[in-house]
């Protein structure tokens, strides 16, 4: 599943409402990057007023018995929560990076094969 995309900054520099909600979503990922948060605080000039929320809210989520059953012996069956928040964490950091790359994209233009060249040759494991 595929996020849809974000709409960039308003003309004017000032994020629109949608781009900072998912900016929000962005910085309360316990998994995230700090140094990638900082820079995208850096970039996009995120509000100070935006915090990471330690709430929990207890949902529902219907899944394929054999995927639970897979997790809870992989798991325990009380640390199902913890498994599920933090694959679900995962996703949503890999949805929030294609947008903002999409959003490097239209404002910046693909990345030129020379670049990536170069960035092969400094990270060749990458």
């Amino acid at each position: 599943m595929t996020a849809e995309p974000v709409p960039p900054p308003t003309a004017e520099g000032a994020p629109t409402a949608e781009f900072l909600r998912v900016l929000t979503l962005y910085r309360q990922l316990e998994e995230a990057s700090p140094e990638l948060r900082e820079r995208l605080d850096q970039v996009l000039g995120l509000p100070d007023n935006v915090r990471m929320l330690g709430r929990s809210r207890k949902v529902s989520v219907s899944m394929p018995e054999d995927l639970t059953d897979a997790v809870q012996r992989r798991v325990g069956r009380g640390e199902f929560s913890r498994y599920v928040t933090e694959a679900v964490a995962k996703q949503l950091e890999l949805d929030l990076l294609a947008e903002l790359a999409a959003l490097l994209e239209a404002e910046h233009g693909a990345v030129s094969e020379q670049a990536l060249a170069e960035a092969g040759a400094v990270w060749p494991d990458a």
